[in-house]
Parts: structure tokens; C-alpha cells; sequence
């Protein structure tokens, strides 16, 4: 299933049962495995890697060289797993020389205008929505979910299961479980993504118990760590082993300016501590 107007360059390999729509250009040293559709325009380049299954969005540029000031050759790698959805305009760079990857696991979607940099590590069943940008050399871990036009800066790292909320700036690592929002400023658990991953109540708990430690207890770091290692839990261990080894330090509440407090916290406190649906249904079975 190749449209005539697709651009095959000789030495792709391309598996029997794959899709590509018209004006896709495939060149020499992509590799495309079973069950792959490449969309209308898609460009992929480079030393790309494409698992089964994996789905390849309109005008998608993937193995592109790195944005390194200097650098106008591809001479790394990209390795994309499978099952895959990678939307319309995303662009994945290969890594920034041949000893390194930019790899991108299974079950993952990536939506449209999306970035992935060079030498980035994306886990599996990770979701990135439109317009999100990940820097060079980014680790996101397990289910992690990138809220829309995130910008997130090189070498960070997102914890397994942590949420980053739309619009924010992450310049700090994220411990795993934890929710982002603004400017690298945790604001609680992801509540929502440990219960949709069957996290029972007392694991969450768990989880609770470490994040007042962290966020609440104005200890400094470093006698947070030593207090949460006391834990016994493998969910909290697993916290203090992700923060332990940070180059970066991870985020953490700061003062909200008053524009934030505005629109950011006021909000999330209504959100968050004010059950206006459960006051609605109560008053509505009052009798008049």
C-alpha cells in the first residue's frame, strides 16, 4: 500500500504490510517494520527505527538533524518502538552522534506540532499533547503525562505516572507521581493518572505521606530524603531513588506571584477544596 507519488529512496527497508500516502518521502536508512502507516507528507530521515504498528501522522518529520549550533548532519540514531501514534507535524530529532539514541518506547502518542529533541528518552505509554516541547536529552518515564505548549528544558527528568499541567515551564526535575503546574511548582499528586493505574488506597496514601514530607514539612532536601527512606514502601523508595542521583534538582513550591494567584491558585483551590457539584446535588434534594 504505497501511493505512487510516495519517495522510496533506495536502501530503506520497509516491511511487506505497511502504509504510505502520497508525497511521503522514506530515505536510505529508515527502517520500517510491520503494520506501519506513514501519512501524506511525512519526512523520515536519518538512521530512524520505526517498530510494528506505529502510526505516522501528515507532514510528520522524524530523524531530522539535531538544532545544535553547528551541526548540519545527521549522525545519530532515532529508535521508535511500536503501537505508536505520532500525529500530524511532530518532529523527532536523531540523537547527537552515533554512540548515543533518541529512543521512543511503545503505546506512546504523541500529539500534533509536538517536539522530541535530540538524545531524549521516552519510556512507554507516555502522553504528549500539542504544541508540548521537550529539550535535548530529556528522560520521561513510564505514563507520564505533557499537558499542551509545555516547555521543558534540556536534561530534565519526568518521573513515572507525574503530570505537567498546560502552559507550564519545567526547568526542574519531577519526581515520579507528582503534578506540575506553572513555572516548575508542584502542586500535589496526580491523583487522577495512580487511581486510572489501579493504585490501591493505601499505596496512595504512601504517596500522600511522602509528598508532605517533600512539600509540606519544610525540611530541606536533603533531611526529606533521609526522613522518607525511613518508609517502608517500594512505591516511596522508588521517589527517593528517582531524586537521589538529580543533577537538577527537582521542583518545588515557590511564592505565586499575584498574576499566578489569580489565575492559577485561586482556581485550583476551588477546584480542589470546594465540592460545588456535591453542595448542588445536596441542595436539590431539599425540599422547597
Amino acid at each position: 500500500m504505497i501511493h505512487p507519488t510516495a519517495v522510496i529512496e533506495k536502501g530503506a527497508v520497509l516491511a511487506e504490510d505497511i502504509t504510505v500516502g502520497p508525497y511521503a518521502v522514506i530515505e536510505r536508512m529508515v527502517v520500517l517494520k510491520r503494520g506501519v502507516t506513514v501519512s501524506a507528507f511525512a519526512h523520515l530521515k536519518g538512521d530512524t527505527h520505526i517498530g510494528e504498528n506505529t502510526f505516522i501522522g501528515t507532514g510528520a518529520l522524524i530523524g531530522e538533524v539535531p538544532q545544535i549550533l553547528g551541526c548540519r548532519q545527521a549522525g545519530g540514531k532515532v529508535y521508535i518502538g511500536k503501537n505508536n501514534v505520532i500525529r500530524e507535524y511532530v518532529t523527532i530529532h536523531t540523537s547527537s552522534s552515533q554512540d548515543k539514541i533518541t529512543s521512543i518506547g511503545d503505546n506512546n502518542y504523541l500529539m500534533g506540532f509536538s517536539h522530541v529533541a535530540h538524545d531524549c528518552n521516552l519510556k512507554n505509554n507516555i502522553i504528549v499533547c500539542n504544541g508540548a516541547l521537550i529539550a535535548g536529552h530529556v528522560e520521561v518515564q513510564d505514563r507520564a503525562f505533557i499537558s499542551g505548549d509545555v516547555v521543558i528544558h534540556q536534561f530534565v527528568r519526568i518521573g513515572r505516572l507525574a503530570m505537567i499541567g498546560g502552559l507550564s515551564r519545567v526547568n526542574q526535575d519531577i519526581p515520579p507521581f507528582m503534578m506540575v503546574v506553572g513555572d516548575s511548582r508542584v502542586w500535589g499528586l496526580n491523583i487522577v493518572g495512580l487511581r486510572r493505574a489501579k493504585f490501591t488506597s493505601h499505596d496512595i496514601a504512601e504517596i500522600k505521606k511522602t509528598f508532605n514530607i517533600l512539600y509540606r514539612s519544610h525540611l530541606p532536601l536533603k533531611s526529606a530524603l533521609e526522613k522518607i527512606k525511613g518508609i517502608d514502601s517500594g512505591l516511596v523508595k522508588e521517589v527517593a531513588d528517582f531524586i537521589t542521583p538529580s543533577k537538577r534538582g527537582i521542583c518545588g513550591p515557590q511564592k505565586s506571584s499575584l498574576l499566578e494567584k489569580i489565575f492559577l491558585d485561586y482556581p485550583y483551590f476551588l477546584r480542589t477544596k470546594i465540592p460545588t457539584y456535591r453542595l448542588f446535588l445536596k441542595s436539590r434534594k431539599r425540599p422547597i
